[in-house]
């Protein structure tokens, strides 16, 4: 133990301040819920994002951009672009999926198969006016958006974007809100139908205090789709709603003649895939469920399910993360084969939904989920030589697999993950471009020898980078991103070698010189500069403390200086340099300077804009504490302030109660926690309110981070 001549001038300050909050904590303040802490935010749409004006959905297959203008209160079908119309002065956007007129699994107006396009009109075109008929007249008066033909030969059509309807949650919510009003029983015992004269069947409108509003099945399937998108956290919930309602109104209003139909219900299980909540992949195979029966007993012919029903099924199970869901995905798999191999040509087990089987095999951690993935890949393979075109692998299946290899830590994964891409070279080089690898296909590989252990692990990784710049040079599609060279970063951090910090940090500043050339795909980011200072926090360096701090610095510089908005500083940043702080080891003014940096980043992390400390900020502390610290009255009373800060804000994770059972001394831990030292307990153990704004395990930070 170091003599206690090591409470040097720092740590005075350091417990003055923590004395005199102690003096203000002189009783546990009521931690804040979650809704209400800085972590509360709206997760953002996973699969959307918006460019100049554009709406864009990242698909597997392709990037499609979503053309689509609309009003507020009226809607009219332009068989090129969508439905034109005007909402005041403004023109809007809205993707023409989202009515129904695109299969759930493609959005450019074209079928995928195998990474080939055949042009196939999934949904015929049978929407007439969506709202109103007055709203025609202003369609009519030039409220139409401007399109660009491009060149012929396979090219999308662009359209000017002006504004965004569903990126425009206030309006969702309303036509979502107005229609359940319209809809619900009290509504329609006081109201009296009056016939469209718009509609060749009659299909009765409901009067609206507000303008008539028409209600009809693509109303329904417009606002769900619309749901699906939005990203929100009850986006899900909403989408159910509305097609209970459509459910209720087939049921007990035949007249009105809202039958739920297969896109109903596939929108529907499409929110639920892109909410990614545990039981999303249960609750969509029960509506598929459903649907099977109400089809088959002729209760509801339209709502027999298809191709496009089953694979947003699988994909609701693999984006779940819940136990089983693998198997889950083989199990409506094979359903599909059954089907499709009995006649049911409605149900094509295809490229797609194997991939999401595989890449649930890819996400799971039980042991040999690497070689099912790759026995599925092999399924595809026999399914395709025995006829069925649509099962072709292509290079999204090949990536899912090398990604399965790359997850697994499994001896020889590596290995079996760079093999898999030469697999893909050699089928590319015999002609066949739907396996041609792409960028993904490389840092896959790279991602693989990062978490494979090897000794030689980061040489490997930046010898596939180095690969991929050749490649580049070469004029070849494949070319380093930013993905590229944090994995090979990450590979130096993990190899344990004592220039790995410096190999990484090399990396980074090749990567800034690059993008200051011209590079834009290479320009540094926030993990970036996160992974080198995780490779000093490993490392055995002198000063190591000092150097993640200087990093943290440019970091907080770049981004407050507006050069890169991509390097914003984050709670993951001011934790990596305090595991830096915990870990460095030297004389005692370097140790005086560690616990010195990690104060202050805990202290500007407390009345910061980027985020509040977390368990993992408070659970690092306290090992900055216990390492740099002589056990002594000093230590344990910043202890004890620092948990009841954990208690305040609800942050007693299962790391503190880790780092505070490591500390001692077991009256202290009985005194604060509750119970003894050796008691094997978690943090559901102690009052929820002690830990209702904890996040605990790898996958949850990540979707609750705030960017």
């Amino acid at each position: 133990m170091r003599a206690p001549t090591f409470q040097c001038l720092t740590l005075v300050f350091l417990l003055a301040e923590y004395k005199a909050v102690a003096l203000v904590e002189h009783r546990f303040l009521a931690p804040t819920t979650r809704d209400s802490s800085p972590f509360s935010v709206a997760l953002p749409a996973r699969t959307m994002s918006r460019t100049n004006g554009r709406w864009h959905r990242q698909n597997r297959h392709q990037e499609c951009r979503l053309r689509f203008t609309t009003t507020l209160q009226s809607m009219t079908i332009d068989p090129e672009t969508g439905i034109s119309s005007s909402y005041g002065d403004e023109s809007r956007q809205i993707p023409l999926e989202m009515l129904g007129q695109q299969p759930p699994h493609d959005f450019s107006g074209q079928t995928h198969y195998n990474g080939e396009y055949s042009e196939q009109q999934a949904f015929p075109h049978e929407m007439s006016e969506l709202f109103t008929p007055h709203d025609q007249q202003q369609i009519d008066q030039g409220m139409t958006s401007t399109s660009d033909s491009t060149s012929s030969g396979g090219s999308r059509r662009k359209t000017r974007n002006h504004n965004e309807a569903m990126g425009d949650i206030a309006f969702l919510r309303k036509r979502t809100s107005d229609i359940l009003q319209l809809t619900s029983p009290e509504h329609l015992a006081s109201t009296s139908f009056t016939a469209d004269a718009h509609s060749d069947d009659h299909q009765p409108m409901l009067s609206f205090n507000r303008g008539g509003m028409k209600v009809e099945v693509n109303t329904f399937n417009f606002l769900i789709d619309g749901w699906a998108f939005s990203g929100e956290l009850d986006a899900a919930d909403q989408a159910l709603r509305l097609l209970e309602r459509m459910e209720e109104l087939y049921y007990q209003h035949p007249d009105l003649k809202i039958c739920p139909d297969v896109r109903s219900y596939t929108k529907t299980i499409n929110a639920l895939s892109r909410s990614m909540r545990p039981d999303a992949g249960d609750l969509a195979e029960s509506i598929l469920d459903k649907m099977e029966y109400v089809s088959n007993n002729g209760e509801n012919v339209d709502a027999k399910p298809n191709t496009y029903t089953y694979t947003a099924v699988i994909e609701a199970h693999a984006n779940s993360g819940a136990e089983g869901s693998p198997s889950k995905t083989e199990e409506l798999l094979n359903r599909m084969i059954e089907k499709y191999q009995s006649g049911d040509r409605e149900v094509v087990p295809n490229a797609r939904c194997f991939n999401a089987a595989i890449s649930a095999h890819a996400k799971s951690d039980v042991p040999g989920a690497a070689q099912q993935a790759e026995y599925l890949l092999n399924q595809m393979d026999n399914l395709y030589m025995s006829g069925l075109q649509e099962a072709k692998p292509n290079s999204f299946n090949y990536n899912s697999l090398i990604s399965a290899w790359a997850n697994c830590n499994e001896e020889g994964s590596a290995q079996r993950a760079a093999e898999i891409l030469q697999r893909m070279e050699q089928c590319y080089a015999y002609g066949d471009a739907s396996c041609k690898p792409t960028t993904v296909s490389f840092n896959a590989v790279i991602d693989a020898y990062a978490k494979s252990g090897l000794e030689d692990a980061a040489e490997r990784a930046e010898d596939v980078l180095r690969r991929m710049e050749n490649l580049s040079k070469a004029g070849g599609d494949v070319k380093p991103n930013t993905r590229s060279f944090n994995s090979v970063m990450n590979a130096w951090a993990k190899s344990g070698r004592e220039d790995a910090a410096l190999k990484a940090q090399d990396l980074l500043e090749y990567m800034q010189r690059l993008y200051d050339e011209g590079n834009k795909s290479v320009r540094p980011d926030a993990h970036s500069f996160v992974t080198v200072i995780n490779a000093y926090a490993r490392s055995h360096m002198p000063g190591k403390a000092e150097r993640a701090n200087n990093l943290f610095r440019i970091m907080k510089e770049e981004y407050e200086d507006g050069n890169n908005k991509r390097v914003r500083p984050s709670v993951v940043a001011v934790n990596a340099v305090m595991n830096a702080c915990a870990y460095t080891v030297g004389d005692v003014p370097e140790q005086n300077r560690a616990m010195e940096i990690a104060h202050q980043k805990l202290k500007n992390l407390e009345n910061s804009e980027y985020g509040s400390p977390d368990q993992i900020t408070y659970g690092t502390f306290l090992k900055v504490c216990k390492n740099q610290m002589p056990d002594c009255s000093t230590r344990q009373q910043i202890m004890e302030v620092i948990f009841k800060k954990c208690v305040q804000h609800g942050q007693v994770g299962n790391l503190v109660l880790q780092q505070l059972k490591a500390m001692g001394p077991p009256e202290l831990y009985l005194h604060l926690v509750g119970f003894d030292i050796n008691d094997d307990i978690r943090m559901e153990d102690l009052p929820h309110e002690w830990w209702c704004n904890v996040v605990e395990g790898k996958w949850r930070r990540r979707r609750n981070k705030v960017n």
